[in-house]
């Protein structure tokens, strides 16, 4: 029987001039939200504001929530963070953000390309279907 855990993370959508910040990772053709998990015991927006800053190399600002995502990891990835015989209940809790100072020049390595996109573009080239609804919350939120 699997054992059954709850975890969650946290991230961001950034707009600006009509544009949302999204990760790029080329081996894995992997368009996605800036996120990650807590590091020591940061809450949900500090989580967000730290994973996005990383990620993106803008220092963010929080507007307002945006919602959640949440799905079921089911198998082991060949990632330690994921265990065998455990079924993992994961939300993922996603931030309205502006830019406060920074540039994209300065993301971190678990990216190879953080790329400014429309609307549009993105709901063409996110990864994870989920994400989209978030990103269009987003957008007709802030206009």
């Amino acid at each position: 029987m699997k054992k059954k855990m709850k975890i969650w993370s946290s991230g961001g959508v950034i707009l600006e001039n009509n544009k949302i910040l999204v990760c790029y990772r080329i081996n894995e053709n992997l368009y996605c939200l800036p996120k990650g998990t807590p590091e020591n015991d940061e809450d949900i927006e500090e989580t967000a504001i730290r994973e996005v800053s990383e990620e993106t190399g803008i220092n963010p600002k929080i507007i307002s929530k945006l919602g959640e995502v949440n799905y079921k990891i089911n198998k082991y990835l060949g990632n330690s963070r994921y265990k065998n015989n455990t079924e993992y209940n994961k939300t993922v809790h996603f931030l309205l953000m502006s830019k406060i100072s920074g540039s994209i020049n300065d993301h971190d390595d678990e990216f190879d390309k953080i790329l400014w996109m429309s609307l549009e573009e993105a709901k063409k080239k996110l990864t994870y279907q989920n994400e989209i609804s978030i990103v269009e919350k987003a957008f007709y939120s802030n206009n």
